[in-house]
């Protein structure tokens, strides 16, 4: 069986006694945050609907930005903004394992994302950005792929894990200066590793934990629509402020 922290933290919720991830108070909850921290979170308000970004004031259509260079993706949403506390949960997460936040965000985006797709379009599929091969094996498991199962299993939208590869090893996006050099270094970097999953999918969800200048997930939106998908949107935990 694969390794898969968020079942395994599912299964010894019931009976394992958890401290709020932020004020260390006793929680009774399926994930470790209490209701006053996670409404104290940095949740983002007005956005563009088509990048994500948080807006001055009402956001009544797409950005200025958006406007003038249309990302590849028709919209992005995040419920939280990259500040403290969630960047601190979000790179113990990735860097030192600590699942319990990862799954705790993962369970809030799901529900907001279920409730968001009630409410209008619902994906045809769930599709996690993939790690290099190279570093899922240094890191020992894909935190998209975790925050995609958790929003499957909330959702009942199906998951495919197999259909993106990522090919060629990349510095870390965070090493990269800018916009530019972060879309230069991921240029080529993705393939459709099995296109298969793909057929008669019109709408899709990518499903990552931040997003920070968009490359990645144009990248993978540009793909995608080579493939044949009609609609691509992305769901993150968190936006970065730019």
């Amino acid at each position: 069986m694969k390794f898969a922290p968020g079942r395994l933290l599912r299964r010894t919720r019931a009976w394992l006694p958890a401290l709020c991830l932020v004020c260390r108070r006793t929680v009774h909850r399926e994930y470790s945050l209490c209701r006053q921290c996670e409404a104290d979170l940095p949740w983002l308000g007005e956005a563009c609907p088509r990048c994500g970004e948080q807006a001055d004031g009402a956001a009544s259509g797409p950005c200025s930005r958006c406007k003038l260079e249309p990302p590849d993706f028709d919209s992005c949403f995040a419920p939280l903004a990259y500040r403290s506390p969630v960047d601190k949960l979000i790179l113990g997460y990735k860097f030192s394992g600590d699942f319990a936040g990862g799954y705790a965000l993962s369970r809030i985006l799901a529900r907001v994302m279920t409730r968001r797709w009630s409410e209008g379009r619902r994906p045809d599929l769930l599709l996690p950005v993939p790690l290099h091969a190279a570093r899922l094996r240094r890191r020992g498991f894909n935190q998209a792929l975790e925050i995609a199962r958790t929003i499957a299993a909330v959702s009942e939208i199906p998951l495919e894990a197999r259909a993106l590869r990522k090919s060629r090893a990349t510095p870390p996006q965070t090493e990269m200066s800018g916009a530019g050099q972060r879309s230069a270094n991921l240029r080529g970097a993705f393939e459709v590793a099995d296109a298969a999953p793909l057929r008669r999918v019109r709408h899709v969800a990518l499903v990552d934990d931040v997003v920070t200048t968009m490359s990645t997930a144009n990248e993978l939106s540009h793909l995608l629509r080579k493939a044949g998908i009609a609609e691509v949107e992305v769901c993150c935990l968190a936006r970065a402020v730019l």
